[in-house]
């Protein structure tokens, strides 16, 4: 068995205690892409703000190539999603991404499109998050 055969399937586990008020981990790990980029506020609001306007267009872009059955579109945005929502360190969303992008790699979309769905939710719950830690 392969590693990514071994990731598949896999669920995410939040650190003990890294609960939110809401009851619910977060997905943006701010502090730890805030180390990623040496510490630059100014640059950190800049890549959130790319992201927010980024990541909406590539997943209708994704969306739009599964239901072309278009593996290579897909997989490119799937990767896309999850280099961006990496940057933020947001690591459950970049590994449903990532299922999503190995599925349509080994060109399996029906699988590739069983995880749309819930990386729309992802990152709906990581966009509301972004926009919750905007700088006044």
């Amino acid at each position: 068995m392969n590693h990514l055969s071994a990731l598949q399937g896999m669920t995410y586990r939040a650190p003990e205690g890294a609960v939110s008020a809401a009851g619910t981990a977060p997905l943006f790990g701010r502090q730890d892409a805030l180390a990623m980029i040496g510490g630059d506020e100014d640059l950190l609001d800049e890549v959130i703000a790319v992201a927010r306007e980024e990541i909406p267009r590539q997943l209708v872009a994704l969306r739009t190539a599964l239901a072309a059955n278009d593996a290579i579109s897909a997989r490119r945005h799937a990767h896309t999603i999850k280099g961006t929502v990496a940057t933020l360190c947001a690591n459950q969303v970049r590994d449903q991404a990532f299922s999503i992008e190995h599925a349509a790699k080994e060109g399996d979309l029906t699988v590739a499109a069983t995880g749309l769905e819930p990386l729309e939710r992802l990152v709906d719950r990581l966009l509301a998050e972004l926009d919750s830690t905007r700088k006044a």
